[in-house]
């Protein structure tokens, strides 16, 4: 998503889900992820390479995915995930069961380490999020500069309450 440069609306999945894994059975027929739903191009799909070569197709402007990237989840997704003892797969037990009456939002790239703490509390407490990526040369940058006054990432915002902090511990 950041190498395209798009922004996407989160629906977490974790282990234990209350709220959206039944979302994905009845939209996709079976509880598997990651799932896409765009739905600009109508279509929704499983499969983590199906949807890296999709998206490029759909939003990608002529431009292949980067080298390395389809074939790179071990190293990108898993390893990490193992390293952080999993967190981000299972859903918090206190969490709450209904989802906050705003939106959240977090600016982010896919690789920074700070902001994959923040995603992966998201995802344990099933919150759904806006995703803005602002990678190097992103036009979103402007709206992370307005909201926060810097670039630095992650930044958080809770549109409901008016919380907003680049801190993610």
């Amino acid at each position: 998503m950041t190498e395209l440069d798009l922004s996407v609306e989160v629906y977490p999945c974790p282990k234990g889900s209350v709220r959206h894994r039944e979302v994905v059975r009845k939209t996709g027929g079976k509880e598997q992820f990651p799932f896409l739903v765009d739905q600009n191009g109508g279509i929704s799909m499983y499969e983590s390479g199906d949807i890296v070569k999709y998206l490029f197709e759909q939003y990608g402007e002529g431009k292949s995915p980067s080298l390395g990237l389809l074939e790179s989840t071990v190293f990108t997704g898993w390893m990490p995930t193992i390293l952080r003892a999993g967190r981000g797969m299972t859903r918090w037990e206190y969490s709450r069961p209904d989802p906050p009456p705003g939106k959240l939002e977090l600016f982010s790239y896919e690789n920074n380490p700070s902001a994959r703490i923040v995603r992966e509390a998201l995802c344990e407490l099933e919150l759904p999020y806006v995703l803005q990526n602002v990678g190097e040369g992103s036009h979103r940058m402007k709206l992370l500069l307005d909201a926060s006054g810097s670039k630095e990432v992650p930044y958080f915002i809770d549109h409901s309450t008016g919380f907003q902090s680049g801190e993610y511990k």
